[in-house]
C-alpha cells in the first residue's frame, strides 16, 4: 500500500478548514457566489476576499477535484476518493502550516458556470493568487480544453497577476507515451488559443495521478509561486 503522506512539509500541517461547514456569506466581499452554492452545516460565513492567497480548484464535473482536495489536505487514501459523491456545493479549506505559509483553497463544482451573470467575475478572481484547471486525462479533453480557455481569459481580464496551473489528472492508467502526447495536445492547444486571443498569462502544465507523489509536487510547486519571497 502507497504512503500518502505529504512528502513536503508545507501541507503537513492544517490549522483549519471549513468543509462542507458553513452558511452562506451576507452581503459584502463574499456575497459574488449565491447562498444555495454553499454546503449548509454550521459554521462561520466565508469570505472570498481575505489578507491571504486563494487556490481555485476547477475543471469539469468528475475531473477529480475533490479527490485531489481530500487526498493532499485531509490525508485521505486514495482508494476512499471511490466512494467520494460528486460536489454540487462550493468547498473552502483554510490551509495554515505557519505564520507565513497561509492559503485558501476554494473546490469550485465543475457543473456550476461561474461565467454566468449570477456569480461576480470580479470578486471570483480578482483577489486569487491561482487557478488550478483539472483535466481528466482518461477523458474526451475537448470540452475541458473549451473550459479552460475560457476560465484562462476570463480570470486574466479580471487580474492579470493571478497564475494558472493545469494539472493533466488520472495519467496512472497511461503509458508514459501516452502520458507525453497528451500533456504536449493540451498545451499545443491551450497555447494556440491564448496566442489568438492576443493574451499571454503564465501558464504550467504538471502530470498528476493522486496514487504517487505527483499530486503533491504538483501542488507544492504551485504554493511555492504564492508564497512571498
Amino acid at each position: 500500500e502507497r504512503n500518502q503522506k505529504s512528502p513536503w512539509n508545507i501541507m503537513s500541517k492544517r490549522a483549519a478548514r471549513d468543509d462542507y461547514g458553513y452558511d452562506a456569506p451576507a452581503s459584502g466581499a463574499g456575497s459574488s457566489i449565491p447562498s444555495d452554492m454553499y454546503q449548509e452545516e454550521g459554521g462561520s460565513a466565508p469570505q472570498v476576499i481575505e489578507n491571504k492567497p486563494s487556490i481555485l480548484l476547477m475543471g469539469l464535473r468528475r475531473s477529480g477535484k475533490s479527490s485531489i482536495q481530500k487526498v493532499v489536505f485531509h490525508k485521505m487514501s486514495p482508494h476512499e476518493t471511490l466512494f467520494l459523491e460528486s460536489t454540487n456545493k462550493i468547498v473552502k479549506n483554510d490551509i495554515a502550516n505557519n505564520s507565513f505559509v497561509q492559503f485558501q483553497v476554494w473546490d469550485l463544482p465543475g457543473q456550476i458556470d461561474f461565467f454566468d451573470s449570477t456569480f461576480d467575475s470580479d470578486a471570483i478572481f480578482g483577489h486569487g493568487g491561482a487557478i488550478v484547471f483539472i483535466i481528466d486525462a482518461q477523458d474526451d479533453i475537448t470540452e475541458a480544453l473549451g473550459k479552460l480557455q475560457q476560465t484562462i481569459q476570463k480570470a486574466h481580464e479580471v487580474n492579470k497577476k493571478i497564475i494558472f496551473d493545469v494539472f493533466i489528472h488520472k495519467v496512472d492508467g497511461l503509458s508514459d507515451d501516452h502520458k507525453i502526447e497528451c500533456q504536449r495536445d493540451i498545451q499545443m492547444q491551450t497555447e494556440e488559443e491564448l496566442a489568438e486571443a492576443g493574451i499571454q498569462p503564465r501558464v504550467a502544465f504538471h502530470l498528476t495521478s493522486i496514487y504517487d507523489h505527483s499530486i503533491f509536487e504538483a501542488f507544492s510547486k504551485v504554493i511555492q509561486k504564492l508564497i512571498p519571497q
